[in-house]
């Protein structure tokens, strides 16, 4: 072996020395959480370079974030030397489809009818869109939801369905519905010339459809394909990577079935499950080594996640020190475990000097965080929630986007329907001026931007008068100016001089903090914009506006930053922290009460919750607390709780159950349950910490010492039960389930349920 190749696999384990030197045909790694995946695809790509006579240009790296990307890059030349990596093809699936888009205008606009100057809209966008073809349909939005609409334009878009593909699926009214607002949202984004996320992966394909021969030139081209996060690709993504890689086959993906949780977003597991179907010569290297955590985390996870049958069979090892035991906590509502978790950050900084920033709070649905941000706001430590409003979410950043968003491509109405509503150079045009310049520019062939930069000198304007007039000329003439300069000035000179033509910082009060606040957010959007300064007058432009719509909360994560966390599970994946709390571990939360209802006929359903899971334990190295409260409120009442039956699956060797004890019964149980909703109105968030639980027999009483796992009681079919939640039903049938039982039940006010034995707490009624 040369000197080079040893430099390169020095620190590397045997796994991930061999996933770094098999560079001939496609190889599948199943990377467990903390096994150092990173490394492997850093250490391989700088390989490739540096000993396989790969150039750069040849090297196509796909990962989950842009952020993800540049630490990626940074690695390579850490290890080969600055600038070795330049002209690596490297981001996620969405930037590297608009790279393709990009590439190719002429085509673009022929095949696909979409000028280069096309601009990416936002979520906010999309919605907007959304409601627009909903009222053309003769809808109503109040009756048809509008990101309900989107979630089916998605999911359609993500099998390849087009709107005319899409009507041969249609089965009943409701996808009738969906037919006709997705011809028309579709229709909007072309007058727009204006393309949505999931564009930027059709898109491409589509191109490659319609000419061969582009897609026979990036084949041959990418010598060396790398996709990371390979569990949570969809459809479009696997095709558009299958067609790349056919050429020279050299195809490694890297990922973790036991990671996937993105199913909402259409990512399709069977992608990595059935890798080896697709490539029958693929190598598979499992990398099960985890450096992250101590031995107790990693085997709590590894014992949870083997109860999931979708999954490709390893053990996840650590060789890491055995640490502390996993706290497991109940807490008697949501405002007691929020207070628990941020008196238990206090006591920890207290006792060891833990910075903030090294905790996170996790918690499975944006709900939760509200109760917790709460006690923090309290308490005063400093805290961060990520999955919030973003920066380019702002507003007021989002008011100056627009006006830019026009300037590059003037077929953008929304965005000029944004300027108009909020700028100070809108005021005086409302509906009706905005429909006279619409006329207006109809009958001169004209888009409405067009309409108002074209009438803004015409002899023959629109029948505007007073203020109206006044200011749709002024409009007119700033885009027209601003249309111009953008061709000579940098970013910021044209930021600069937007601000001065349509006195947007006259929007904002000198005198009130707030809106000071807002208008530092605007200068610091300039700041933004100075790094795109050397692309040049006319590229940089179009490149920022790029930046702006494929940027995620990850890529916008300050590693520095001295605050915990507040997190959910999803936002979470591919994050570490020393000590994480995960909050919630309830039926309803964490499985959500989606994946139960799901369940009869979808399993799957419940493996993504659990593997949701698996993610949160896995981002602990050193502390992990999991609490559940006994009631919590939901829906303007306070219910009981039902602990998760993920916390059946623990080993009661690396779980420390803190403040309960076992109950006498289920008897007993479900007495108790009665009283407390009797009183569930009356009950004060400033009550102790109990000392009893929920959780049924056979889960609280094998944590005593020298206990054996107990089986629930049997039930029989025909029998009537009390149910806490439910309340009185019948066992219809009794089903063996993987050492449990699950009774389907007909309850008098709430339908046929199915529980399981081990978490209904059923009372017998005589």
């Amino acid at each position: 072996m040369s000197h080079a190749v040893s430099d390169l696999l020095h620190g590397l384990n045997q796994q991930q020395q061999e996933a770094v030197l098999a560079t001939s045909g496609p190889v599948l790694v199943v990377a467990g959480p903390g096994s150092g995946k990173t490394r492997v695809l850093t250490h391989r790509i700088a390989h490739l370079i540096q000993n396989e006579n790969v150039i750069p240009e040849e090297i196509l790296a796909v990962t989950f974030t842009n952020k993800a990307a540049g630490e990626i890059k940074k690695r390579v030349e850490g290890l080969i030397g600055p600038g070795a990596a330049n002209g690596m093809w490297m981001g996620t699936f969405h930037s590297i489809g608009v790279r393709f888009l990009r590439q190719n205008p002429g085509l673009v606009a022929d095949r696909l009818g979409i000028l280069p100057n096309f601009v990416i809209y936002d979520d906010a966008d999309q919605v907007a869109i959304a409601k627009q073809a909903i009222v053309a349909n003769n809808l109503d939005v109040k009756n048809v939801a509008p990101r309900r609409m989107l979630a089916r334009i998605s999911a359609a878009k993500s099998q390849l369905l087009s709107p005319t593909d899409f009507v041969e699926t249609i089965e009943n009214y409701g996808d009738e519905i969906v037919s006709r607002v997705y011809r028309e949202y579709q229709a909007l984004l072309g007058k727009a010339n204006a393309v949505d996320f999931d564009d930027l992966l059709v898109l491409p394909i589509r191109l490659f459809d319609s000419s061969p021969q582009i897609l026979e030139r990036y084949q041959q081209r990418f010598r060396h394909i790398l996709v990371d996060e390979y569990q949570d690709t969809n459809r479009v993504q696997y095709v558009l990577v299958s067609a790349l890689a056919e050429y020279h086959r050299n195809l490694f993906v890297v990922g973790d079935p036991d990671q996937s949780i993105y199913a909402w977003r259409q990512a399709d597991i069977r992608n990595i499950l059935e890798f080896q179907e697709d490539f029958p010569d693929a190598r598979l290297i499992k990398l099960e080594t985890n450096y992250r955590s101590t031995r107790r985390i990693v085997e709590t996870a590894d014992r949870l996640i083997r109860e999931n049958t979708q999954r490709i069979e390893r053990t996840l090892i650590t060789e890491n020190d055995e640490g502390e035991m996993v706290s497991l906590r109940e807490l008697s509502d949501e405002r007691h475990e929020a207070r628990f978790i941020v008196d238990e950050i206090r006591r920890l900084q207290q006792s060891t000097g833990v910075r903030a920033d090294q905790i996170a709070v996790m918690y499975r649905t944006t709900a939760q965080s509200r109760v917790i941000e709460e006690s923090f706001r309290m308490s005063g430590i400093p805290y961060r929630i990520i999955g919030g409003l973003r920066f380019y979410e702002r507003k007021e950043v989002k008011d100056v986007i627009a006006f830019l968003r026009i300037i590059h491509n003037p077929a953008d109405e929304l965005s000029l329907n944004r300027v108009i509503d909020n700028m100070p150079i809108g005021r005086g045009i409302g509906p009706k001026a905005i429909d006279a310049v619409r006329a207006w520019a109809e009958q001169h062939n004209l888009g409405l931007v067009e309409g108002f930069v074209a009438a803004a000198g015409a002899l023959d304007a629109p029948a505007l008068a007073g203020a109206a007039r006044s200011s749709a000329q002024r409009l007119g003439f700033a885009i027209a100016q601003l249309r111009e300069l953008e061709k000579e000035l940098t970013l910021s000179e044209l930021f600069d001089a937007l601000v001065e033509k349509t006195g947007y910082q006259s929007a904002f009060h000198h005198e009130n903090e707030e809106e000071m606040e807002r208008w530092a957010n605007v200068l610091e959007l300039r700041n933004d914009l100075e790094d795109f300064d050397a692309l040049g007058p006319g590229e940089a432009l179009a490149a920022y506006l790029d930046q702006v719509q494929l940027v995620s909360d990850a890529d916008t994560m300050k590693d520095d930053a001295p605050e915990v966390t507040l997190i959910t599970l999803h936002s979470a994946k591919g994050l570490e922290y020393p000590i994480v709390f995960i909050a919630g571990v309830e039926e309803g939360l964490l499985p959500v009460s989606r994946a139960i209802e799901e369940e009869p006929t979808n399993p799957n359903a419940i493996e993504e919750e659990r593997r949701l899971f698996y993610v949160g334990i896995t981002r602990a190295e050193k502390l992990l607390y999991l609490t559940h409260a006994s009631g919590r409120a939901r829906y303007g009442k306070w219910d009981m709780a039902i602990p998760s039956r993920f916390l059946a699956n623990l080993p009661v060797e690396t779980v420390r159950t803190v403040g309960r004890q076992s109950v006498s019964g289920p008897v007993s149980l479900v007495g108790r349950a009665r009283s407390q909703f009797a009183t569930s109105n009356s009950r004060s968030s400033d009550a102790p910490i109990r000392t009893t639980t929920i959780v049924p027999d056979w889960v609280a009483e094998r944590n005593a010492p020298g206990a054996t796992e107990q089986p629930p009681v049997s039930l029989e079919a025909g029998l009537k039960v009390f149910h806490p939640k439910f309340g009185e039903g019948e066992i219809l049938s009794v089903t063996e389930r993987r050492g449990d039982q699950e009774y389907e039940i007909a309850f008098k006010l709430h339908g046929t349920k199915r529980l399981l034995a081990s978490l209904a707490k059923l009372d017998i009624i005589e």
